[in-house]
C-alpha cells in the first residue's frame, strides 16, 4: 500500500514537473510533448516454442530458445528481444542462446540482427538524493518544489530545510486547498527520508501560525498522535484522505463533464490527469 501512496503523488505532479527535470538535470532540451495514448501492458503472456536448460561441455550452462516460423514476420526481431528480456529477467541473467526455425521456401527478410541505435543498453539514472535542494526551491512550480524534501541538504538542518519548502509553497500555490494538497503529499514524502517526526514538529510546533492552518483540529491529526504510534496512525490516515480526496474529485469530474467543462479546466479543478478525464468521459 505504502509504495502505490508514492506512485500516485508522482503520477499526479509528473505532468508538471517532468518537463523542468529533462531540462535541468537530464541536459535534454525539449522542443514539443504529444501525448501517447496507448498504455503499456503491466504483464507479457509469452509461451515459446522451445525453451530449455543447457549444460554443454564446452561452456557453462545456457537456456536455448527455439521458435518455429511459418511466415517471414518482419518484426520478428522485436519479438525474440521481448522473450529476451523476459528470460534474463526470470532465470537470474543465464546466457541465452535464440534460434528461430524458418519453415516456408519463400526466401526471408527477417532481421536477424539488431542495428546499433535500437540495442538496449541500460538508462539514465537521477537520484534525487544526490541533488542540490535549492535547485528545486528555485522553482516556480510547486510540483517541483516539492521534490527538494528528497534532495541533499549537505550540511543544513532538516527542519529549517523543511521550513523553506514549505514557506515557498505557500508563496507559489494558488489557494489554501492547493497548498493543503501539497503538504499532506510532503508528509507522506518525508518518510522516504525518515523525516515525518520533524515534519509533525515543525508543522504544529513551528509553523501553524505562519500558514493559518489549525494542525489540531486537521483531518491528518485529528485522531490524535499519541507517543510511538505516530507513524502507524499517520499512515491509515492518509490512506484514508488520499482515498477519500479521489473519490471527491471523480465526483466533481463526472458533474463537470455532464455541464459540458473542457478537459483541462476539470483538470485544473480536480488534480485528475488529462489521461484520467478522457477515461471518465468514455463511461459516462
Amino acid at each position: 500500500m505504502e509504495s502505490k501512496q508514492y506512485d500516485k503523488i508522482f503520477k499526479e505532479n509528473v505532468e508538471q514537473i517532468f518537463l523542468a527535470l529533462c531540462e535541468k538535470h537530464l541536459n535534454i532540451k525539449i522542443r514539443k510533448t504529444e501525448e501517447l495514448k496507448d498504455k503499456l501492458q503491466t504483464t507479457t503472456e509469452r509461451e515459446a516454442d522451445f525453451l530449455k536448460m543447457v549444460y554443454a561441455k564446452t561452456k557453462k550452462k545456457f537456456i536455448l530458445h527455439i521458435e518455429f516460423q511459418t511466415q517471414d514476420e518482419t518484426n520478428m526481431i522485436l519479438r525474440m528481444q521481448e522473450y529476451h528480456g523476459i528470460l534474463k529477467k526470470k532465470y537470474n541473467n543465464i546466457d541465452i542462446e535464440q534460434i528461430v526455425v524458418y519453415l516456408d521456401d519463400k526466401p526471408s527478410k527477417m532481421v536477424t540482427q539488431l542495428p546499433d541505435d535500437q540495442v538496449f543498453r541500460g538508462f539514465k539514472l537521477l537520484s534525487l538524493h544526490t541533488l542540490d535542494y535549492q535547485t528545486f526551491l528555485d522553482s516556480q512550480i510547486p510540483e517541483e518544489v516539492m521534490l527538494a524534501i528528497l534532495c541533499d541538504f549537505e550540511q543544513e538542518n532538516a527542519k529549517d530545510v523543511l521550513k523553506k519548502i514549505i514557506l515557498t509553497l505557500q508563496k507559489i500555490s494558488k489557494d489554501d486547498i492547493t497548498l493543503k494538497k501539497y503538504i499532506r503529499q510532503i508528509l507522506l514524502l518525508s518518510r522516504l527520508r525518515q523525516l515525518t517526526s520533524i515534519f509533525h514538529e515543525t508543522i504544529e510546533n513551528d509553523m501553524a501560525i505562519t500558514l493559518g492552518i489549525d494542525i489540531k483540529n486537521d483531518v491528518l491529526y485529528k485522531q490524535g498522535i499519541e507517543e510511538g504510534k505516530f507513524e502507524g496512525k499517520l499512515e491509515g490516515k492518509l490512506e484514508g484522505e488520499i482515498e477519500g480526496e479521489l473519490k471527491t474529485n471523480l465526483k466533481i469530474a463526472l458533474n463537470a463533464i455532464k455541464k459540458g467543462f473542457d478537459s483541462q479546466t476539470i483538470s485544473e479543478l480536480t488534480g485528475l490527469s488529462m489521461e484520467e478525464i478522457e477515461k471518465l468521459r468514455k463511461k459516462k
